[in-house]
């Protein structure tokens, strides 16, 4: 009898160390969290599309732009709404330099979730438009407001490429 509790305590103390290994090796495995942060264009039912791209002048767009913080901080974010152009639209390095049509503002807690209606009644005719949304936010240290960018460093920023006809 004593030989076999010593047998079970044995295989209990292996199957211990080899849990406890293996719960430290995932755990350091593991890649830290990236900080980031998100937005996201949802059409006015809240859902990833269909969006509406051919548009008559003076007919109204409603969208949702959602923005969520993973920086790990509270961040003051800022979206930015611009009509851009083929020749005037963002990239993944520089931020579309048509005009701001549009701005809101918000400070967000580490994980919190912002979403903003957006209704806007298009008044100019054309092709090929981008109603373009940029995410940005106040940089205490630098004391200004600067393009949110990704951990490549790219811009974060959706857009809707549109056409409006005449009416």
């Amino acid at each position: 009898m004593k030989k076999y509790t010593q047998t079970i305590l044995t295989l209990l103390m292996i199957g211990l160390a080899v849990a406890t290994g293996t719960l430290l090796v995932s755990v350091w495995l593991l890649p830290p969290p990236e900080h980031t942060a998100v937005i996201a264009m949802l059409n006015e039912d809240m859902e990833a599309g269909p969006y509406p791209t051919n548009v008559t002048q003076y007919s109204n767009i409603s969208l949702n732009i959602e923005v969520y913080n993973y920086l790990g901080v509270v961040q003051y974010f800022y979206v930015r709404t611009k009509l851009a152009n083929q020749t005037t639209m963002a990239n993944a390095t520089t931020p579309s330099s048509a005009p701001i049509i549009l701005q809101s503002d918000r400070i967000l807690a580490h994980g919190e979730r912002w979403v903003i209606p957006i209704e806007l009644n298009m008044t100019a005719t054309g092709t090929n438009f981008r109603l373009t949304f940029e995410l940005w936010h106040y940089n205490p240290s630098q004391d200004d407001i600067i393009w949110v960018r990704n951990q490549r460093g790219e811009g974060l920023w959706v857009h809707l490429p549109l056409n409006v006809t005449g009416p």
